[in-house]
């Protein structure tokens, strides 16, 4: 069965903010990220593959998609080219549900080690820090302010697919502040002006649920974050530049944060 133009007009609008939230689907595009999503065990609602385009890669993961009863769905290469967003799209795209986090998962025993990202306008960095998150095993990100939305489609693309398997939940400062008093959440703060050693913090990380926040590059965290962090690190470097990339120190902080609770 053809795809309609209805269908194919429905599956452009989701590269858009209001499309995804409309049909509360996102696209993720290319044969690494859909690797990354079977790999994870999550699973589009529908996949769309155009033949002339399919690599034996993206075959064999076609034919693994559909032996989970995903629904497939043939483009043509004019179809298939008015979708992507790159010049040479690769053959397979695959369309998957938003998922519905609700605030009180911060509250869940088993979300020890959360992530705080807020006001990180540029999706490459969001991406990297989800995916870093993901690799330095935190359990959650948590989204505030200005932050870019999580399944814009640069964001799941620079993630690496890392966004498949981390739980994302987007918040209000006020309402997260609320949850984090109300569980005793350790917040750590991150500022070229902060003045404590991570390693320092040692005994906090190893018996409180935490929560390292990371500001934009231009700005930093805000005011109001920042009254109410229990402690704010920063990184150690040579003068040779002011600052670094927030996904860059973020990345390293979590990788500080790993090695601090995985030493013998």
């Amino acid at each position: 069965m053809p795809v309609t133009k209805t269908e194919l007009k429905n599956l452009k609008s989701l590269w858009s903010k209001k499309g995804r939230r409309d049909y509360r689907l996102y696209p993720a595009e290319g044969v690494r990220l859909l690797e990354e999503a079977l790999r994870q065990r999550v699973f589009p609602e529908k996949i769309y593959y155009c033949e002339t385009r399919l690599s034996a890669r993206e075959r064999n993961l076609l034919i693994k998609f559909e032996s989970h009863r995903v629904i497939s769905r043939a483009l043509t290469e004019k179809q298939l080219e008015y979708l992507s967003q790159t010049q040479t799209p690769q053959g397979l795209v695959g369309v998957f549900s938003l998922p519905a986090i609700e605030p009180t998962e911060l509250l869940l025993a088993g979300n020890r080690k959360l992530l705080l990202c807020e006001n990180i306008s540029d999706p490459g960095n969001l991406g990297t820090l989800i995916r870093s998150a993901a690799a330095f095993a935190f359990d959650l990100v948590v989204l505030s302010g200005g932050t870019a939305e999580p399944y814009n489609p640069k964001v799941v693309r620079s993630s690496a697919g890392a966004i498949f398997g981390m739980k994302i939940l987007k918040v209000a400062l006020k309402v997260l502040l609320t949850l984090v008093k109300k569980k005793n959440i350790y917040i750590i703060g991150t500022s070229p002006s902060g003045v404590e050693d991570m390693d320092r913090l040692r005994g906090f990380l190893e018996k409180r649920c935490f929560l390292l926040a990371v500001g934009s590059e231009a700005d930093g965290l805000s005011e109001a974050l920042l009254a109410n962090c229990d402690r704010v690190v920063r990184i150690a470097h040579g003068n040779q530049v002011e600052s670094l990339n927030v996904a860059v120190a973020g990345s390293i902080v979590m990788k500080q944060v790993y090695d601090i609770l995985n030493r013998e």
